[in-house]
């Protein structure tokens, strides 16, 4: 069993943890989230992973959009 942890300390902490919302279960505090990963062959497990990531860079990518045109107002 291959198991990954990621654990993430943000402001935006809850808007990140949402885009993984259909995905994983996340645990979420104030500002932090985490999930792990448990699949049992690495080639899984890293698929996963890139899938995961993916998703945070895009919504962290929205966020940083939203929040630069909110301060352009």
């Amino acid at each position: 069993m291959w198991s990954i942890r990621l654990s993430v300390d943000s402001p935006w902490a809850k808007s990140l943890a949402s885009s993984l919302a259909s995905e994983e279960e996340v645990t979420s505090r104030e500002d932090n989230f985490s999930f792990m990963l448990n699949e049992l062959r690495a080639k899984d497990a890293r698929a996963m992973w890139n899938t995961r990531m993916r998703s945070l860079v895009i919504a962290n990518n929205v966020i940083q959009v939203i929040n630069s045109s909110s301060n352009n107002e």
